[in-house]
């Protein structure tokens, strides 16, 4: 499924000291932002603006099924990984080298566009108009003279 000409590129940050410390645990910042709404074919970037090397994986760190959604291999400091989220969902995700550092993309399920409500106002006109012109033609009116 291709992105829509509406997806958008959201950036995540892996901030400088998050893998030489759990400090940003107590903040919630080791990812920021550390909590992503996003639509569905939106693309998330993580940078890497730490020293040391990360692993972004979906899922919580000690879980069975961690990396079966993306997983990014190893991204060097400054470097990035990239993911287009297509379902609506949750998706909880985590650092295979520092397992103190999680976050998640909550990604909103498609809404239709609003509509003006006209359906009844257009078949409404439609029909007058259906009626004017069969009464016109009967009674031979003509309109310009």
């Amino acid at each position: 499924m291709a992105p829509s000409a509406l997806a958008e590129i959201v950036q995540v940050s892996i901030i400088p000291g998050a893998g030489s410390s759990d400090h940003c645990l107590e903040t919630n910042t080791c990812f920021t932002p550390s909590i992503l709404t996003i639509s569905p074919g939106d693309n998330v970037t993580w940078t890497n603006s730490d020293n040391v090397n990360h692993i972004v994986t979906s899922g919580m760190p000690y879980a069975s099924q961690r990396g079966t959604i993306f997983d990014s291999g190893m991204i060097a400091p400054g470097k990035t990984f990239s993911f287009t989220f297509y379902n609506p969902g949750t998706y909880v995700y985590s650092d295979k080298v520092d397992r103190w550092m999680v976050g998640k993309v909550i990604v909103t399920s498609v809404s239709s566009p609003t509509v003006p409500e006209f359906g009844g106002t257009v078949t409404i006109i439609f029909a007058i108009m259906i009626v004017l012109s069969i009464v016109l033609s009967r009674n031979k009116i003509t309109w310009f003279q």
